[in-house]
């Protein structure tokens, strides 16, 4: 996943800004970042949306991830995901066109879990 890093300070920051999050620094480029896992911190369902494609996959469950790489950002979530848990994050563009975030159980959880249960 891309994100944007401070050249100054190395932080990483999402979303995309003009300066840095942590240092104000205005040296910032995108470049390839290990961003597609992190944890859960919140968990919520949206009943109401003002984009008309949404309007028949209702309720939306969406989800706050603290990426590896630092940052937290918004997802959509799959089934399967609860606060607290390490999830795999990809971006994909939407109906529109957008690049969106969304957050899956990580395969090593799920692995886990599966050894725990036997």
């Amino acid at each position: 996943m891309k994100l944007q890093h401070c050249i100054a300070c190395d932080a990483v920051q999402y979303p995309p800004r003009e300066l840095c999050v942590a240092c104000l620094a205005d040296t910032l480029e995108v470049r390839e970042t290990d961003a597609e896992s992190g944890e859960l911190l919140a968990v919520t369902l949206l009943h109401h949306s003002h984009d008309p494609a949404f309007s028949s996959r209702l309720p939306i469950c969406i989800g706050l991830v603290r990426l590896d790489a630092g940052p937290s950002a918004v997802c959509f979530l799959t089934d399967g995901c609860a606060a607290g848990t390490r999830v795999r994050v990809v971006s994909q563009p939407d109906h529109a066109g957008r690049i969106v975030l969304s957050a899956s159980p990580a395969a090593d959880r799920v692995a886990a879990s599966d050894t725990e249960a036997s």
